[in-house]
């Protein structure tokens, strides 16, 4: 798998392919989805990059906002914690992608050595020290074995990533978690950090973690997507313990096809659990098709933060949206 996946609108093809070949000279694999081979599944392989990818880099534009492949797969980013945000004209990111770190390559003439491309790949190296470390301390971005030319290539990024930093070059705006100022970064689970500690709904460091349990699911359950004719169903629900930060939710669903037409929006895309008001993709979920006037039934598992008690499944597909309500409150709580 790559270090570096790009996702972009297919307007903005010859800027992906410019910035894929910088980056690869800075030393970084690269995927984008021209590396797709004739025959095999778009999804499958695009779902696969992106969760094993150490960066996710989004290119936004004014095409980019109107995508939903863009947008799902910033989605999964930000659920991963490692999502990179790029500007490439003067249109902002979505809501709920603007408090991420966001660098502006609107007027970037392809150079290795400009400014505002040096302090990009200085923030993908610090999402992918902050993605591998898992708790560690990060170790340094290794540059693989390239040819001459390369090498010469990341010397000078390296050089003039150092000069923009000491120069405090105001190419690329910075929200917190890429140059780390000593305010606190971005939480592991790719949620917003808390803007006030007091209020944080963090577990405390000696508050148990509520143990393993089954959900309580809601009298109504069911999500329609009319004009498919389609109805996703909670059957059941489970929280389990994974250390003292995160629980995994894990929704045992019914896809129930009685449209004329096969339904394969059953993978990542089409499923957002909202906790705080940010979408969380799920971490394990099915990329199969449902064939008309039938019906299966999948898991889809979300990491959630341990104190959370309250969210919202989402289903998403084209213009069309439907929510369930759903109560991780513990029992006894």
């Amino acid at each position: 798998m790559a270090d570096i996946v790009l996702s972009y609108a297919r307007e903005n093809r010859q800027q992906a392919e410019s910035l894929a070949g910088a980056l690869e000279d800075a030393g970084w694999s690269v995927w984008w989805d021209r590396a797709i081979l004739p025959g095999v599944s778009y999804e499958q392989v695009i779902e696969a990059e992106l969760s094993a990818a150490r960066c996710v880099v989004v290119l936004w534009s004014a095409a980019a906002r109107q995508s939903n492949w863009v947008r799902d797969e910033a989605t999964l980013a930000l659920s991963r914690n490692v999502l990179v945000s790029v500007i490439l004209d003067a249109s902002e990111p979505p809501l709920g992608f603007r408090q991420q770190q966001t660098a502006n390559l609107e007027h970037w003439d392809g150079s290795a050595t400009d400014p505002a491309f040096a302090l990009l790949t200085q923030g993908i190296a610090k999402v992918m020290a902050r993605e591998g470390s898992h708790g560690v301390p990060p170790a340094p971005v290794v540059t693989r074995p390239a040819k001459s030319s390369k090498r010469r290539s990341a010397a000078v990024i390296a050089l003039v990533m150092l000069g923009s930093f000491l120069a405090g070059g105001g190419a690329v705006i910075w929200s917190t978690g890429y140059l780390g100022s000593g305010t606190e970064s971005a939480p592991p689970d790719g949620s917003p950090a808390p803007r006030n500690t007091r209020n944080s709904t963090a577990p405390r460091k000696n508050e148990p973690v509520p143990p393993s349990h089954a959900l309580l699911v809601p009298a109504r359950a069911s999500l329609m997507l009319p004009r498919e004719n389609v109805t996703l169903t909670i059957l059941s629900g489970a929280l389990e313990r994974v250390n003292a930060d995160t629980r995994a939710l894990t929704l045992h669903i019914r896809v129930s096809n009685s449209g004329r037409r096969s339904f394969y929006r059953t993978y990542h895309s089409s499923l957002r659990l909202i906790i705080d008001g940010v979408p969380r993709a799920p971490t394990d979920s099915p990329s199969e098709q449902v064939e008309k006037l039938s019906a299966r039934e999948f898991d889809y598992r979300f990491d959630v933060p341990a104190a959370a008690t309250r969210a919202v499944l989402r289903l998403i597909h084209d213009d069309q949206t439907a929510e369930i309500p759903l109560d991780l409150t513990p029992p006894g709580r």
